[in-house]
């Protein structure tokens, strides 16, 4: 019986012969090839190219293509040429007025005087000898070279023509002296007149006013809406009460909405207010102070408005 199995199992398929007799293959050839020795292809050199390489490697720069590099590499402070003499005779010139034949002599190149007479044509001027340096090409060497030749006309006279007026201080109006105003009878003109008010400042404080029905303390301009406290400060000494009177509510005959109207009487007590005068008027201060008890309201802020 266990002959049987191990027979079974040793036997293989045509397809699975096949498949390990590849594999084998596989393994074999990747086994050899570490050992075999390839030729490296040699490339022909092409002889055109390597003429044009030799042409190329025995060319030298012409002159003004190495100074002009020279100075593109190095920008506009380019180091001078060790080699090269300048070339020129020096004299003293005026960059502002020397024809190019001038430049020339002076032994700067074509195409750095080429640049100068193209700025010049567009209508720039060498107002000092430093001006030079603007000159795109003109080499830190050459600069210095020209430096103490530059004679530029007309320089000491246009220095000396220059006034300089120191403009005159802005002028303003003199500041009209403020006037006391009485709380109660001064409008928002008065009131805008004052230190800090503003048109804003100054209506909403008469109106603060028209709904207490009058101030009876200056201290009461300062609780309203908007007004700081800094600001209060500087107008109060301008602030007094005069002969204004005081609108006074009838307690025991005033609507609901008008005590709610009111800044210094809350919903709540205006609510007690009417509740109470259904069983009975209220008849003294003692009578309303016992009202305000039941409420955050203020009896001192409340009492001088409140008539029985």
């Amino acid at each position: 019986m266990k002959k049987t199995l191990i027979k079974e199992y040793l036997q293989f398929t045509k397809k699975e012969q096949l498949g390990l007799v590849a594999l084998l293959t596989i393994i074999l050839v990747f086994t050899i090839l570490p050992f075999i020795n390839f030729r490296q292809a040699t490339i022909e050199k092409d002889p055109v190219i390597e003429n044009a390489v030799a042409e190329l490697k025995n060319k030298t720069p012409k002159e003004d293509d190495v100074a002009d590099n020279s100075y593109d590499r190095d920008d506009h402070n380019s180091r001078p040429f060790a080699a090269a003499q300048p070339k020129g005779r020096l004299f003293n010139f005026d960059p502002n007025t020397i024809d190019e034949s001038g430049w020339k002599e002076l032994g700067l190149r074509e195409r750095t005087i080429r640049t100068i007479l193209n700025y010049r044509s567009k209508g720039g001027h060498f107002r000092k000898p430093d001006d030079l340096q603007k000159i795109y090409g003109l080499r830190t060497d050459e600069f210095e070279r020209l430096k103490p030749y530059v004679v530029i006309s007309g320089q000491q006279v246009s220095n000396q023509s220059r006034t300089f007026q120191k403009p005159d201080a802005p002028s303003y109006p003199p500041r009209k002296a403020v006037s006391s105003i009485d709380i109660n009878t001064a409008d928002t003109s008065a009131y805008i007149a004052l230190p800090g008010i503003g048109s804003k400042l100054a209506a909403r404080i008469v109106n603060f006013r028209n709904k207490l029905g009058g101030f009876y303390s200056i201290e009461q301009v300062g609780e309203t809406y908007g007004v700081p406290p800094e600001t209060f400060e500087r107008i109060k000494p301008f602030l007094q009460t005069g002969a204004g009177g005081i609108k006074k509510l009838n307690i025991n005959a005033a609507t609901y909405e008008e005590l709610n109207a009111h800044p210094y009487i809350s919903g709540k007590l205006a609510y007690l207010i009417i509740k109470q005068r259904k069983t009975a008027p209220i008849r003294s201060a003692e009578a309303l102070e016992e009202l305000i008890a039941q409420t955050n309201d203020s009896f001192d802020k409340v009492a001088p408005y409140i008539s029985f």
